[in-house]
């Protein structure tokens, strides 16, 4: 008799390219180690005091799932376990709270912290600092670490706590003036020039956009390096440079420890941190604009957004300096494709993982693919793999059998 399958939820308030790497990650371990699928759950940012709670959490419990993989904030995740209907195994994949029976797999903040001060060192920055946008309860230990990594001149100066609104780094045109008093005497007094980490989502793009509010320029002045997803960092001016957490490797681990969970065994007792960490090195530390055509760019922009309806023009605006024209010649004699092509692609890879790993409807699977209705992409699929989306999804588990 074959085995059920085992159901993973993967929680989050939003669907970025890090969380998607993480779920990449999550669907590599099930398909190597186990019979599962895996299906993603999007919280209301105010998960606790909104009426599309009511509806997050029905849809999650209609799914009855054997475990969660969570990517949200602490007191998300405290009201989503108070809102089970029964305790499951959850592993959490970002920086939060020590919560009962719950399992920590996340970045090496140690890591992440060396690998940007050695970065700011290699530019030639001495002077460094680090600031914190949220609540300092939890962050002590981070500036610790900053710190003994860092060595700062001037310890008391280098390190500073100013909670702000999660809408003023999420929104990367949001106006940020006034800004606040302690946040402005802070960047105008510390020594220039500077290189300023912040490892909040969000954040690295929020200080840019302060530093020109308060007529600093970003690199000459103030240098900046944050954890930004792709679609944040590249909608700063200038872009940002990002010392990112392999998402990948910690989804991987993360469903490791979930399975382990769900057979029974506890939550481990530490924290389980991965070392591997990606620099991506742009203008706000120094790159000088690329004057050609940035084609490494354009090919991680399309990875991680053609699933967002992507035009080419918006391609080109988000990650380029150059014409459509210049673009789209070096685009095709550096990848063989037009970019167009490229993004089409990206969609039907993502619509094939989709309809291989998950219990997603056809409907479902057409929007998060970024296609306008069902019908559109079953006619492009159907060109594609000679097969409708439903025939390719019982043939691929046929085969897996």
């Amino acid at each position: 008799m074959m085995a059920a399958k085992l159901k993973v939820a993967v929680v989050s308030a939003s669907w970025n390219g890090y969380v998607y790497s993480l779920t990449r990650g999550a669907t590599s371990f099930i398909d190597a180690n186990v019979q599962g699928v895996i299906r993603d759950f999007r919280l209301p940012r105010k998960f606790g005091h909104s009426l599309d709670a009511h509806h997050a959490i029905t849809q999650l419990r209609n799914w009855d799932p054997d475990g969660l993989l969570c990517f949200t904030e602490t007191e998300m995740l405290r009201e989503l376990i108070r809102l089970l209907p029964r305790p499951l195994p959850i592993v959490a994949m970002c920086a939060v709270e020590r919560l009962r029976g719950v399992a920590l797999v996340t970045g090496s903040f140690v890591h992440q912290m060396e690998v940007a001060v050695r970065h700011l060192r290699q530019q030639g920055f001495r002077s460094m600092a680090f600031l914190v946008l949220e609540n300092p309860e939890s962050d002590s230990t981070r500036i610790d670490v900053f710190h003994r990594i860092a060595s700062p001149a001037e310890p008391g100066l280098a390190t500073l706590v100013e909670a702000v609104d999660h809408s003023l780094l999420e929104d990367p045109d949001m106006e940020v003036a006034p800004v606040p008093r302690r946040l402005a005497a802070w960047l105008r007094r510390l020594p220039k020039p500077v290189g300023v980490i912040c490892v909040q989502n969000g954040g690295g793009g929020y200080i840019i956009r302060v530093c020109h509010a308060l007529g600093l320029r970003v690199p000459e002045d103030v240098a900046v390096i944050g954890t930004d997803d792709t679609d944040l960092s590249l909608s700063s001016t200038p872009t940002l440079t990002c010392v990112v957490p392999a998402g990948e490797t910690i989804g991987f681990e993360a469903m490791r420890v979930l399975q382990r969970m769900m057979r029974g065994q506890p939550a481990p007792r530490e924290t389980v941190r991965v070392k591997g960490m990606g620099l991506r090195v742009r203008q706000s530390t120094g790159l000088k604009r690329v004057e050609i055509c940035d084609i490494a760019a354009a090919m991680e922009y399309i990875n991680q957004n053609a699933c967002k309806r992507i035009s080419v023009g918006q391609l080109i605006q988000e990650t380029q300096h150059v014409s459509r024209w210049t673009f789209q010649k070096h685009f095709q004699a550096a990848t063989g494709q037009t970019a167009r092509d490229v993004i089409r692609q990206r969609k039907f890879q993502e619509a094939r993982r989709l309809l291989r790993t998950t219990e997603l409807s056809i409907t479902l699977i057409a929007e998060q693919c970024g296609f306008s209705a069902s019908n559109e992409f079953a006619r492009a699929f159907r060109a594609v793999e000679r097969k409708s989306p439903s025939a390719y999804r019982k043939d691929v588990r046929t085969s897996d059998h």
